[in-house]
């Protein structure tokens, strides 16, 4: 079996020094990628094209170059785009191809799938991807194509339970569940914060510069909560000015580190030193960013981001349900380093049971074996 991942602005894991680009989507499809390549399946990823090769392998995965992302006019790059995307497929000749999150390319890849003889599964990313209007975040023509690829997917794959049913209702298409995994045994040993009595606690928020993700807030409550520092992790090419808006301010407040992009690949380390992780977004499938505190230990904050309740039902950090709140929670978990450490325990043991990475990765195996063979068979 061949299985070829599409995702065009996933090169700079491959090549760190290509692209400043992370995204959830991107690390989970990358996470799957190399987990079926361990299982000595052939694996290849379809990227966009930063300049490089046709085609490149690394760690055994081939990685095939197809159009530019976000250069020239949209309207005008449609068909030579789609030309590039087709010819990259070819090129993987995959019984099976995975894209991930919404956008009017899957409609084409699923046309492009089924013109070749091959299956296509779509992975859900955000909440929105399960609305037929995406929510407004994509224009009529977009939705339209991303419609057409979710009925003619042969597969659906969900996040959360809650993600599982507002796909079949606003869809009227099944999905099969299947959470996000992480690769877990680097976690730590033990759950203990170690602090010396004069060290300042440290709070992490790690996501894109945008609106969405309400980076506004992680400010305003370092100003609320002076007694921690906050370290703030994220690129700024996304939304330009406001994202610039947004660093030129966290550069004022005393509190703050303010890191801009940081690679995957060294992200772990702020993860395991920091005491506490903020989540201040409006709309996220399953946060990436989760796995990664928790695998490491660290309870997460959020303001209203828990998918299918896990935060609160597993005692793992806390949901907020308002700013004014998070304020207090943060405050008050400071000195409360046994409630904190508390949390931190039954983090370790949540994610260890239920994200494992090879577990979810043998789950993608047998959807993907299952679904191979269905247009060869019919055809």
């Amino acid at each position: 079996m061949k299985v070829c991942f599409f995702s065009p602005t996933a090169y700079g894991y491959f090549n760190p020094d290509s692209e400043n680009w992370a995204g959830g989507a991107e690390t989970q499809q990358i996470l799957i990628a190399r987990h079926l390549a361990d299982r000595g399946i052939d694996v290849s990823f379809i990227v966009g094209d930063y300049g490089q090769a046709d085609v490149e392998l690394y760690d055994g995965i081939t990685v095939i170059k197809s159009f530019a992302p976000f250069k020239g006019n949209r309207k005008l790059r449609f068909l030579p785009d789609m030309a590039r995307i087709m010819r990259a497929m070819e090129i993987a000749d995959a019984d099976v191809y995975n894209q991930r999150s919404t956008s009017f390319y899957t409609g084409q890849l699923a046309w492009f799938a089924s013109r070749l003889g091959k299956s296509f599964t779509f992975s859900i990313g955000s909440d929105y991807n399960c609305y037929r209007n995406c929510l407004g975040r994509l224009s009529w023509p977009m939705t339209s194509l991303y419609g057409y690829g979710i009925r003619r997917s042969d597969a659906v794959i969900a996040q959360t339970e809650k993600q599982r049913v507002l796909l079949e209702e606003n869809f009227v298409r099944e999905s099969v569940l299947i959470r996000n995994g992480i690769p877990i045994d680097p976690a730590p040993e033990t759950a203990e914060h170690r602090r010396s009595p004069d060290e300042r606690p440290e709070f992490l928020w790690v996501s894109s510069i945008r609106k969405i993700k309400r980076p506004e807030l992680i400010l305003e409550l370092a100003r609320r909560v002076p007694e921690a520092d906050f370290t703030i992790i994220g690129g700024l090419s996304v939304e330009g000015p406001y994202s610039s808006s947004i660093a030129d301010e966290a550069s004022r407040i005393p509190n703050v580190n303010f890191t801009g992009f940081v690679h995957p690949n060294d992200i772990d380390d702020y993860y395991s030193r920091a005491y506490i992780y903020i989540n201040t977004s409006t709309l996220e499938g399953f946060p990436n960013t989760y796995l990664h505190s928790w695998r490491n230990g660290l309870p997460v904050f959020t303001i209203e981001i828990d998918p299918d309740s896990i935060i609160e039902n597993n005692g793992i950090g806390i949901t907020a349900g308002s700013f004014e709140r998070l304020v207090t929670e943060a405050k008050a978990i400071i000195t409360d380093i046994a409630r904190r450490d508390a949390m931190s325990s039954r983090a370790l043991e949540y994610v260890r049971k239920n994200h494992d990475i090879r577990e979810k990765g043998d789950r993608y195996i047998e959807l993907f074996k299952r679904v191979s063979g269905l247009h060869k068979s019919s055809s």
